[in-house]
């Protein structure tokens, strides 16, 4: 098996990724770094360490070896694709989970930069806690919050230790409306893809199914049972389709 590089989602960080892990043969390779605004590097205020150059340059840093498997969870994912269509001979296979390239329109852009602005300015003067309630309380996220306690209360424990201003300027420079679309470059993609989605996302499982339309070497995994995160809720289902 190729090394693996995995990327996390907004408001996780790399330890998301030790269930996953556990999962794996022994002596698998896998790397999942903190990206800007999360975990290790929440406190970053320089805002050029948050340009899409600056995450790309953090996967480059972790993709040691010629070709690995990447895999990226959401905001991840689409880290996952832009890194894959700059260096395509590097990417022996592409996992996504829960992932879209993006918005196609302009029009939809800016509707969504106005919205990850508004919600930037939320988390930035009422606090992670206010803004968990919020973000919680999206239905694709229920799966995830009835895991059993001692699941659960690792994964919100390292939500709360980031820091506002940190996931706000994450929000402000990789947010779903500041990326340009990727939609018209999924043809360039000639690796395999792994499309995978819960049960309980339907959003994502609809988009996974377009984008399957573009790639030419995609699968499109449903897990029963599982919403957003599936990498947290089913890590074994998703060592299962990595092996």
């Amino acid at each position: 098996m190729n090394p693996i590089v995995a990327l996390h989602g907004f408001t996780g960080q790399g330890a998301d990724f030790d269930p996953l892990r556990a999962s794996l043969p022994p002596g698998t390779s896998l790397s999942a770094p903190d990206l800007p605004g999360h975990g290790s590097k929440s406190l970053l205020r320089d805002i050029p360490s948050y340009s899409l150059p600056a995450h790309l340059d953090i996967i480059s840093q972790a993709a040691s070896a010629p070709q690995i498997t990447l895999l990226g969870y959401s905001l991840g994912g689409r880290l996952a694709l832009h890194w894959a269509l700059a260096h395509p001979e590097r990417v022996a296979r592409l996992i996504l989970i829960g992932a879209s390239p993006g918005l196609a329109t302009s029009a939809e852009r800016e509707e969504r930069r106005l919205a990850d602005a508004t919600l930037a300015d939320f988390i930035r003067t009422r606090g992670l806690d206010a803004f968990f309630k919020y973000w919680h309380n999206q239905t694709f996220f229920q799966p995830l919050l009835k895991l059993p306690t001692e699941r659960l209360s690792p994964i919100l424990e390292r939500r709360h230790r980031n820091d506002p201003e940190g996931l706000a300027l994450s929000l402000d420079n990789v947010g779903t409306g500041t990326l340009p679309s990727l939609w018209l470059r999924l043809k360039e993609l000639r690796c395999p893809v792994d499309l995978v989605t819960g049960e309980h996302d339907e959003k994502f499982t609809r988009l996974a199914r377009e984008m399957g339309a573009h790639l030419p070497k995609a699968r499109h995994s449903v897990i029963e049972g599982a919403g957003h995160a599936v990498h947290l809720e089913r890590p074994d289902d998703v060592a299962m389709l990595l092996g």
